[in-house]
């Protein structure tokens, strides 16, 4: 086994082997059920010895417990199914959104490539899926109300979801070590200003419901010369107390009485 990558040589098929295949392959991944269904299998029927076979033989991979993908004869030595990391990511955890430092890199808002696919569901995980097909996926749990300002984008012709750039934004400074820390979202901001609609990103600094978000934004909008902070102001409530600007960095820093922030990380206008 090879960078999580396992070798197989492909053993000959079964006409019946071919024929699934031939039927299955037209999806990007297929569940037991599917299987069953393609083979008019029954549930007592052994449906998970025939995979586990074709697995074996080396034309299918498990992508998580009871789904699985087929690997086309173009998939070179490491016989692994050619599907990008998105896809898979789609079928990890349902309802699955690509998010964060992820969302970044696929909106071409920096060009920071991150080594861990990061997806956002809205219910609790209990086990993060780690590395599957050679690619690391990190899960992030949202409460229901935070999961918004999502779209559906395609690759390959495959749709996956994603967060559009405003959700990407506010979701930075919400848990800003998903995304390289609030300095990297003001860069984002500086940058991209322009691409941003700055009344989605006050309408979903309120709609999150973390008080610390607006006092970031605000802050970032203020420091970098961006768009209309009073409009901001008018519609948030500053929770009391001082939020650290970047809750990933130590607490240390001088306190900005005007947004309530302990400013523990260096922004450059």
């Amino acid at each position: 086994m090879t960078n999580g990558v396992q070798n197989i040589t492909r053993s000959p098929l079964g006409r019946m082997e071919a024929r699934f295949l031939a039927k299955i392959g037209v999806r990007p991944t297929f569940s037991i059920q599917d299987a069953r269904r393609v083979l008019g299998h029954r549930e007592s029927d052994p449906t998970r010895q025939f995979l586990e076979r074709l697995q074996t033989k080396g034309w299918i991979r498990r992508i998580k417990r009871g789904r699985f993908a087929v690997i086309p004869l173009s998939s070179g030595e490491n016989r692994t199914p050619q599907l990008h990391e998105f896809i898979v990511a789609m079928e990890l955890v349902s309802p699955a959104v690509i998010a964060y430092w992820s969302a970044l890199n696929h909106h071409g808002m920096t060009e920071q490539l991150p080594r861990t696919v990061f997806v956002a569901t809205n219910h609790p995980v209990r086990r993060q899926p780690g590395e599957v097909l050679g690619v690391s996926y990190k899960v992030i749990s949202l409460r229901p109300e935070k999961f918004f300002g999502i779209v559906k984008d395609w690759i390959d012709e495959m749709p996956f979801m994603v967060t559009d750039r405003e959700k990407t934004i506010i979701d930075g400074l919400d848990l800003p070590q998903y995304v390289g820390g609030v300095a990297e979202v003001a860069k984002v901001l500086s940058i991209g200003w322009t691409q941003l609609n700055e009344s989605k990103l006050r309408k979903y600094a309120v709609k999150i419901g973390n008080s610390a978000v607006a006092k970031r934004l605000g802050f970032l909008m203020e420091t970098l010369g961006l768009g209309n902070v009073e409009v901001l102001r008018k519609i948030i409530t500053l929770s009391p107390g001082f939020s650290p600007l970047d809750p990933a960095l130590p607490r240390e820093g001088k306190y900005n009485r005007r947004w309530g922030l302990l400013v523990n990380s260096e922004i450059k206008a």
